[in-house]
């Protein structure tokens, strides 16, 4: 099984992105959006935070529909099985740089509720392979506007027999790391790290792909959080696909029994502060098979870093 994973792509200011074609043809079996995908802070004449909010859905609508018309995105995901393409999302895609759900102001719960609406729409029209018309034609379509919009969904999904893929929200619940106390700070909130507790311990002798906007380094701040995902990995093979960092890296730390990994890649289509710097076009890859997990890491299609795990002792080999 081969699952490719992403994040922080700028349409608007990088129309043109070959990783989608290079991605192609590594044939993967699932891809994963990691977050960043729209950047709805960047390239605009009027913040978001300043917009009312039938403006914020316009904006929205038409970073959604830049991303998704884009070809070579729009071939690939149309090449693979329906079902096989998914996204998450950070703070780029929720509101803007930094967000935190748990402390935004009240005055902006309404755009919240709108881009929860619309990473909902998107998952399902990813999902149908983006079949024409599985994505509204308005912004002002009657799903994006459910007054009672519920928080972004956290789903659990099976890739295999003993693979699953767990995509995280780290931004609805989350808190500002300062200068509140370490006891209240939380990336996810105490549902759903008891959620993916339980539905991680079902599976005790599964491959555990935990995908989050998120780098672990960014939970270091975030004590609760960071205390959990070790104490759950100790006991669990668990594999953190992150973003965000407009760069790539392999990481890996000590959480007891078993160690905690993590594959990062991020720059599908930005610069190392998204506007300034070297345009960054990366992409990763897990492959899973009976005996190993490998993952890799690109960089203009070029293979950069890997690590291969043994699925046995979940130690590097």
């Amino acid at each position: 099984m081969r699952v490719a994973f992403v994040s922080c792509i700028c349409t608007r200011l990088f129309p043109d992105q070959p990783v989608w074609t290079w991605i192609g043809g590594q044939q993967p079996d699932h891809l994963v959006l990691l977050g960043d995908s729209l950047y709805l802070d960047i390239a605009t004449a009027v913040h978001p935070r300043d917009m009312s909010d039938n403006d914020f859905a316009v904006h929205l609508f038409s970073l959604y529909q830049e991303l998704i018309n884009q070809p070579t995105f729009l071939a690939l995901v149309r090449s693979m099985t329906p079902g096989t393409v998914t996204s998450l999302w950070d703070d780029h895609d929720f509101l803007w740089n930094d967000a935190c759900g748990a402390q935004v102001h009240p005055v902006h719960t309404g755009k919240v509720r709108l881009s929860t609406a619309f990473l909902e729409v998107f998952r399902t029209a990813l999902a149908t392979g983006l079949a024409p018309g599985s994505f509204p034609a308005m912004y002002n379509d009657p799903r994006f506007w459910d007054p009672n919009q519920p928080a972004l969904t956290t789903p659990s999904i099976a890739l295999g027999t003993d693979v699953w893929l767990h995509l995280s929200d780290g931004r609805t619940n989350r808190t500002f790391a300062f200068p509140l106390p370490e006891k209240k700070r939380t990336v996810f909130g105490k549902a759903q790290r008891d959620r993916f507790t339980a539905k991680i311990g079902s599976a005790p002798e599964a491959v555990h792909l935990f995908a989050s906007g998120s780098t672990i380094a960014e939970y270091q701040r975030y004590d609760v959080d960071l205390a959990w995902i070790k104490a759950l990995a100790a006991k669990q093979r668990m594999l953190v696909l992150s973003g965000d960092i407009h760069r790539n890296q392999l990481d890996g730390f000590y959480a007891g029994k078993l160690p905690l990994h993590e594959a990062t890649s991020s720059g599908v289509a930005v610069k190392d502060a998204v506007v300034i710097g070297t345009r960054r076009q990366n992409y990763g890859l897990v492959d899973i098979s009976a005996e190993t997990v490998t993952m890799r890491l690109f960089a203009k299609n070029v293979e950069k870093e890997r690590r291969v795990i043994d699925r046995t002792t979940w130690l590097p080999v």
